[in-house]
């Protein structure tokens, strides 16, 4: 056989029916994936609701771990160093005390709230109240002041507000949350 003799066979007519029933089912088929598969029924939009409430819970839980502020904002630890546990980091613990007028009474006497942690460690480092590292810490001659590292407030276990020296990642290398104003 050659190409030549090659001939198709002349189209067959199908029934008006059968050609009716076929278009119908093509249609119905069609029309019927056009909605994704979590919106043709009740369960599909259970299970994505379920899904966006798991993400939603967990972004707020993470914020919640991430950021937490400072319960006690009577004073903040001014840590040496970033490390939390450790004999070697000198920790220096900064309260503003209240003004107090010539003949006040001792019941008018206490603490401020300490509302910016980081700027108070940081009047303590010019100060020379806290010193890099294991180094002891040194007074600054008057009218000088010291170096002030880059400071992140932290809040610790106990809820007080730590200062770190280092980058704002200190907190989460540390296991602590930010502590937040």
């Amino acid at each position: 056989m050659t190409d030549d003799d090659f001939h198709l066979p002349p189209p067959r007519t199908m029934p008006r029916e059968r050609r009716d029933a076929l278009r119908t089912a093509l249609v119905a088929e069609v029309s019927g994936t056009s909605r994704p598969w979590w919106r043709r029924t009740w369960k599909g939009a259970a299970v994505g609701g379920s899904a966006f409430a798991m993400v939603l819970a967990g972004g707020v839980a993470t914020a919640y771990v991430a950021f937490k502020p400072p319960s006690d904002t009577s004073s903040v630890l001014c840590y040496s160093a970033p490390k939390v546990e450790s004999a070697r980091v000198d920790v220096t613990r900064v309260a503003v005390a209240r003004k107090m007028p010539a003949g006040s009474t001792a019941s008018a006497s206490g603490t401020v709230a300490i509302h910016d942690p980081v700027a108070a460690c940081g009047q303590a480092w010019r100060n020379g109240l806290v010193s890099a590292g294991d180094q002891s810490p040194t007074p600054v001659a008057p009218g000088r002041t010291a170096r002030v590292p880059l400071l992140v407030a932290c809040t610790l276990d106990k809820g007080v507000a730590g200062v770190f020296p280092g980058p704002p990642s200190t907190c989460e290398r540390l296991g602590l949350p930010r502590a937040t104003r």
